[in-house]
């Protein structure tokens, strides 16, 4: 080895030395601060009670810490630490930079322990732990803590057991519990003397009965007496039962013939339904039986009876009768019910039954009354017949609307007398206006206004129907009776006006009577010549008539009057007049029922209700139009004929009641 390698190796040497040095210094001086740094970040911990501090085991769950002994060195801010021991329940504890440099006492719980107990015979039973409910079942496995227990099983129908429970930490403890069957006693009496059986099986009565627990079906019975049946429940709060039974006798059965049927039938006192043949009613050594009916003579009955006892009671009720006497201010035939006995005055034995009693008569209206004859009580009905004239007019409306709109008025002239025509000594008459006596005697319907264009055609305006030939205005009349159920009032043959029915209660044309005695006689003081009185001057606005606005078209016009119409006006346009109807006075002349003729007529006499002979062609036309503008058009004579349609004619509609 030379020299130079020789020098190497020394200093690889001193190398090496220095490098140890410094190691050693290192560690010297870390594990000089570690040290002083633990001596500052540590803990001691005491476990408690003494049986754990003996198994326990300290141990890091988190951070980082060492762990010697009871002593904890933390490196980290905090640390979770588990303490365990045996038959303890672990314990979990987060220490941190407040906690170090202290000591620690940690108590660890024990464990619980397991109570497994159940109960023989195997039934559901109330558990109590202490005094408090726990569950309800035929076993129990609950954990608890350790200690002493008072254990409790309670059930309906068993005895109560208590047990004092020891309970060991991590052990189970295991109980097996007798509950012995509770037993009632059942002491009963009865009246009368009889049978008692428990669930269907007889039992000495005279003794006190021992019943098992639960519900049990009590069965009582004697001889010709209802059985009684009555549930007991034995349990563990109620043993002992005491009874006292009173058994009621068996109803007696009352198989009933009765006539008449559908009477009343008593049994001591009490009303029963007799829609069965065979009826139930409570027992009585003693039963009174009552059976009645109207317009019978009541029968009674008392039977004695035995308790269950079926008995037949068959009762007859004779008829009852009252002598009655009817009269009547007329000879009329008597019906009683429907039946006739003969003409009044009549005195008949009648049963006292409700009866209805009607008197009929020819052309008057028939008379009823409900009677109601009472056994003893001789009655006397006296009847008041009215005709069937009088009896109509009494029961008609004052007005009615028709199918078709229309509406009509009742007019009754009462045998009412005026005179038709004018005079010759009349400014404005013409030689056509006769003078006739009439008398008006039949009450008839007249339309409140002229027939309107929709109630004709069932379409158009409220203007009167015009152009209308006085024929197919009656066709028109007999369609609408024929529509409403009434006799039609004109006689047709192949489509044609033959003649008339005057008896007939369908529509019809007013007559020319009604007519002018509807514009100057009904409901006035007196005759008049215009229809709104004598005075020639026309009032304001008393209808539709040739005034100002007829001009220029015609040179006929009331100078000054004013109506606002020119042409025809809508029906209802002006106030109704006297007898209440509508346009008496103007918008359209009406067609009558009435042929027209020129003959006067032959004697002053009096002419009642006039309807004239048919004869085909020219019909009277009455009243005044909106083309009327001179005196003897505007006076309620006027009369003019004519068998054609004009625009200025329409009709009003009228029938016999």
């Amino acid at each position: 080895m030379n020299r130079f390698d020789e020098e190497l190796r020394q200093a690889a040497r001193r190398k090496r030395n220095a490098a140890a040095i410094a190691s050693l210094v290192f560690v010297t001086f870390g594990l000089i601060l570690a040290g002083y740094f633990l001596s500052f970040r540590s803990l001691s911990i005491e476990v408690r009670p003494e049986q754990a501090r003996q198994s326990s085991v300290i141990s890091i769950a988190d951070g980082l810490a060492l762990s010697f002994a009871n002593r904890i060195y933390a490196l980290s801010d905090t640390a979770r630490l588990s303490i365990s021991a045996a038959k303890y329940q672990t314990a979990e504890l987060t220490v941190s930079d407040t906690d170090f440099g202290t000591d620690m006492t940690v108590i660890l719980l024990p464990k619980p322990g397991m109570l497994r107990a159940a109960v023989t015979p195997s039934t559901p039973v109330n558990w109590y732990l202490n005094g408090q409910f726990t569950s309800q079942s035929s076993t129990l496995d609950t954990e608890l803590a350790p200690g002493d227990y008072q254990l409790a099983v309670t059930s309906d129908y068993h005895e109560k057991v208590e047990r004092s429970v020891t309970i060991s930490a991590a052990q189970d403890t295991i109980l097996s519990i007798d509950i012995p069957v509770i037993t009632g006693i059942l002491r009963a009496a009865m009246t009368p003397p009889g049978e008692i059986s428990v669930d269907g099986v007889p039992v000495d009565s005279t003794a006190a009965i021992t019943l098992g627990p639960g519900p049990h079906q009590i069965e009582v019975s004697a001889a010709g007496y209802q059985p009684v049946t009555d549930q007991i429940i034995v349990t563990q709060a109620q043993r002992e039962f005491t009874r006292a039974y009173n058994l009621q006798p068996q109803p007696v059965r009352i198989r009933h013939q009765l006539a008449p049927a559908a009477g009343s039938l008593f049994v001591n006192g009490k009303r029963l339904d007799i829609s069965q043949d065979v009826i139930s009613v409570p027992y009585r050594q003693s039963i009174e039986i009552e059976y009645s009916k109207p317009g019978f003579t009541t029968q009674r009955q008392s039977l004695a009876v035995s308790p269950g006892e079926t008995v037949t009671v068959a009762l007859t009720l004779p008829p009852e009768f009252v002598d009655i006497t009817v009269t009547a201010n007329v000879t009329a035939e008597v019906y009683l019910d429907g039946q006739a006995f003969g003409p009044t005055p009549l005195q008949l034995s009648v049963p006292a039954l409700p009866a209805t009693l009607e008197l009929r008569a020819d052309g008057y209206e028939s008379a009823r009354k409900s009677i109601t004859p009472k056994a003893d009580q001789p009655q006397t009905h006296d009847f008041t017949l009215i005709t069937t004239a009088v009896a109509k007019l009494r029961n008609a409306p004052r007005i009615y609307t028709n199918s078709s709109g229309i509406e009509l008025q009742l007019v009754q002239p009462k045998n009412a007398q005026f005179q038709m025509g004018g005079k010759r000594s009349e400014t404005g008459q013409r030689a056509n206006e006769f003078i006739r006596n009439i008398e008006l005697q039949r009450p008839f319907y007249v339309a409140l206004h002229e027939l309107t264009e929709k109630q004709f055609y069932g379409k158009g305006s409220r203007l009167p129907v015009v152009n209308l030939r006085w024929e197919q205005v009656a066709i028109y009349c007999n369609e609408l009776s024929a529509s409403e159920g009434l006799t039609p009032f004109y006689r047709t043959k192949n489509g044609r006006i033959t003649g008339f029915d005057a008896a007939a209660d369908g529509y019809r044309l007013i007559s020319e009577a009604e007519w002018e005695f509807l514009a100057r006689a009904y409901r006035r003081p007196k005759q008049t010549i215009f229809p709104w009185g004598d005075d020639a001057v026309v009032p304001p606005q008393i209808g539709n008539l040739a005034g100002d606005q007829a001009r220029p078209a015609s040179n006929s016009y009331i100078p000054g009057y004013q109506d606002g119409f020119s042409g025809l006006a809508p029906v209802k346009s002006f106030p109704a007049d006297q007898s209440g109807l509508f346009d008496m006075v103007g918008n359209a002349s009406e067609w009558t029922h009435d042929s027209y003729g020129f003959e006067p007529p032959l004697r002053d006499d009096v002419e009642q209700d006039p309807l004239g002979e048919y004869r085909a062609g020219a019909h009277v036309i009455k009243g005044a139009n909106f083309k009327s503008a001179s005196r003897t058009e505007l006076r309620a004579a006027f009369r003019d004929g004519s068998d054609a349609p004009r625009d200025d004619v329409g009709f009003r509609l009228a029938r016999y009641l």
